[in-house]
C-alpha cells in the first residue's frame, strides 16, 4: 500500500479514536432504519413494519426537517428532510428485516414517487457511527424565510404533528429538539377517521 494511501487512513482512524467513534453494522438479515417524522411513534411504525426493533436514538448532521407533500389520510402535509450545513435532525434507528423493507418501501411511496430511499450516516449520543436506510421527499421544499414559519400549504395536520412530538418523547430526544419540534406550525386539521383509529387516537 503507497504512503498517499496509508496517511488519510491512518488520520482516519486516530480521529475516530480520540473522539470515540464507532463504526457500526445491523445484525445479519437486518438494516438499519432511520425514522424522523412519525415513524417516530412505535405504534405507528409497527402497523406497516412489524420487524422494526428500536436501537437507538441518532443525530443527522446537515440536513434539517421539513413539510411538504399533502397526504390525504394525514389531512395536511408530511414530513421530509432536506440538506442543510446550519442544521442537524435528531431520530431514531431501528433495525429490520432486509427482506420486509418492501414494507417500508410501500408506506412511503416510493414507487409512486413519493419518496426515494437514501443511505445517510447518523451518530448516537454514544458515538455509533451507522449507516441507516431512511427516506427523502423527491421535490425539495424552500427554506422558509422566518426559521420554522412554513406557508399554510405545507403546515402538517394537529394529529401528525401531534405524533411526531409524540414518538419524540417516547424516544426521549433532546428535550430542545422537541421544543423545536412544537414550534412548527400546523393547519388546524385533524388526520382522517380511518387513520385516527388505526393509531387508537386520541393516544
Amino acid at each position: 500500500m503507497h504512503s498517499k494511501t496509508i496517511l488519510p487512513l491512518m488520520l482516519i482512524s486516530l480521529f475516530k479514536l480520540y473522539y470515540c467513534v464507532e463504526d457500526v453494522i445491523p445484525p445479519p438479515g437486518s438494516t438499519f432504519y432511520f425514522a424522523y417524522g412519525s415513524n417516530l411513534l412505535t405504534k405507528r411504525l409497527h402497523l406497516n413494519n412489524p420487524s422494526a426493533v428500536f436501537y437507538s436514538i441518532a443525530k443527522l448532521a446537515d440536513y434539517r426537517l421539513d413539510f411538504n407533500y399533502q397526504m390525504e389520510a394525514w389531512q395536511g402535509a408530511v414530513a421530509t428532510i432536506v440538506e442543510d450545513k446550519d442544521a442537524h435532525v435528531w431520530g431514531t434507528v431501528w433495525t429490520m428485516d432486509t427482506d420486509q423493507l418492501h414494507y417500508l418501501d410501500d408506506q412511503e411511496g416510493v414507487a409512486i414517487g413519493l419518496y426515494y430511499a437514501k443511505n445517510v450516516t447518523v451518530t448516537t449520543p454514544s458515538g455509533q457511527q451507522l449507516v441507516a436506510r431512511t427516506y427523502i421527499e423527491t421535490k425539495n421544499p424552500e427554506k422558509a424565510a422566518n426559521g420554522t414559519d412554513i406557508p399554510m400549504e405545507r403546515r402538517p395536520s394537529n394529529t401528525y404533528l401531534e405524533v411526531i412530538a409524540l414518538g419524540a418523547i417516547e424516544s426521549h430526544l433532546p428535550a430542545d429538539y422537541i421544543g423545536y419540534i412544537f414550534s412548527f406550525p400546523t393547519n388546524g386539521k385533524m388526520a382522517s377517521k380511518t387513520r385516527r383509529e388505526e393509531l387508537g387516537y386520541p393516544f
